[in-house]
């Protein structure tokens, strides 16, 4: 999938939860016409989550599932992505990357809340 055959740009928005990445996504589909891709909601969507970790108190990924079903929806372009994490989407599906962050006190007020 080359970058050059978009019609639009593709997003990945990343960082950790709590940082404003689905509000930042959100606000972004609005303003441009963009995609929103909020790849929990996606994953559950598609069938990707495998069993239940009692560990982590979440569904697994199945990163090869989702990777497999996400192929076509990238190709065009026009995608904002919203995840937490980004080791194992493809490079060459996005034009930027954009990792959010924010003050460890604000994010741990946020999260406990």
């Amino acid at each position: 999938m080359s970058n050059s055959h978009r019609s639009s740009p593709n997003i990945l928005i990343t960082g950790t939860p709590g940082v404003g990445k689905s509000t930042l996504a959100m606000q972004l589909a609005e303003k441009t016409g963009l995609e929103w891709l909020e790849v929990s909601r996606v994953a559950q969507q598609l069938g990707c989550l495998q069993e239940y970790d009692e560990v982590y108190q979440c569904p697994v990924l199945d990163e090869d599932k989702l990777l497999d079903n996400m192929e076509f929806m990238m190709g065009p372009g026009g995608k904002i992505v919203d995840y937490h994490g980004c080791d194992f989407f493809p490079e060459r599906w996005f034009d930027i990357v954009f990792v959010l962050r924010t003050n460890n006190t604000l994010l741990y007020d946020r999260l406990t809340n």
